[in-house]
């Protein structure tokens, strides 16, 4: 794995400060060594960070609004990047700017933690491997109450719940799934400017698979996955997104009335994203959540959108 320097734009951001610089220290081959905030609406330190020679890769932690712009500015100064989710507010947007990552031969991944824990990664393997015969319904839920106003989340610069923390939720259905929705229903409840302050909807994923979801800014906080197969219903208890760091189990009950426990280890989620980001940058595995992934992620959200207005 090579080793990889990162420069970091917008640093203050709470992610980066409480997630993502704690697992760059604890990743093996991983430096920050250039860190920009913004003063003053001035860019400067943003494009001066880019024009650092001692900086492979950069990560944005910036409002989802201005995740577009730094994305092509960082690509085309040679620069890899790890954007945070939602990659960009449009699938449009999220085609354009892996078409910059093309052109200039550098990785570009959205930043979404899940599946690079053990517990998702057996969750898929379950699964996949028919261990709860053949898969009918997701069902995830990812609410909290979210007491500032003046955050960016609830205006257009972050664009409301469902680009927060709707990844979450609609992503597990879709890696299981493996192609793109066939329909959507949605109904959302919208601040004074149109963000949506919390959503329900429904995914059609063809083949008899559907995937249910709350997204919320004013309920409890609560994160909840599961998924029902017709020989049984697999469950996360506790937080399914990022994963514990600590073991934690998969609960399936089965059609029979048995109940199978699972452990699955714990690991730190960041670490092993930005770990596999290395390795997309040495050419050594395939993306697990990658151009594809983000592409067909962005069009189901546009289409829950479009339907919930």
């Amino acid at each position: 794995m090579a080793h990889v320097h990162w420069g970091v734009i917008a640093a203050t951001s709470g992610i980066y400060r409480h997630a993502l610089r704690p697992a760059m220290a604890l990743a093996a081959m991983h430096e920050v060594t250039a860190e920009a905030s913004r003063q003053d609406g001035d860019d400067s330190p943003y494009a001066e960070l880019l024009r650092r020679h001692d900086v492979d890769a950069v990560y944005i932690p910036l409002p989802n609004s201005a995740h577009k712009k730094w994305i092509i500015r960082a690509l085309e100064a040679g620069k890899h990047v790890l954007c945070e989710k939602p990659l960009t507010l449009s699938a449009a947007d999220t085609v354009e700017v892996f078409a910059v990552a093309a052109m200039n031969d550098r990785v570009l991944m959205e930043a979404y933690m899940w599946p690079h824990h053990p517990r998702a990664r057996r969750v898929l393997e379950l699964v996949h491997s028919g261990a709860i015969g053949d898969v009918l319904s997701v069902r995830s839920v990812f609410t909290y109450p979210a007491s500032d106003p003046t955050d960016h989340r609830f205006d257009e610069r972050g664009a409301g719940a469902l680009f927060d923390v709707g990844i979450y939720c609609i992503a597990p259905a879709m890696m299981i799934a493996g192609r793109d929705h066939r329909a959507v229903a949605a109904i959302a409840l919208r601040n004074e400017i149109g963000v949506d302050l919390s959503m329900t909807g429904f995914v059609d994923w063809g083949d008899g698979l559907g995937g249910s979801f709350d997204v919320s800014f004013q309920a409890p906080q609560r994160r909840s996955l599961e998924v029902t197969g017709s020989n049984g219903i697999l469950t996360l208890p506790g937080h399914h997104s990022p994963g514990s760091e600590r073991e934690s189990e998969i609960v399936i009950d089965r059609r029979d009335g048995s109940r199978e426990v699972i452990l699955v280890a714990g690991a730190n989620a960041f670490v092993g994203m930005i770990e596999h980001f290395a390795m997309l940058i040495d050419g050594e595995e395939p993306p697990v959540f990658g151009e594809t992934q983000s592409i067909r992620l962005a069009h189901t959200l546009d289409a829950l959108h479009a339907v919930s207005r």
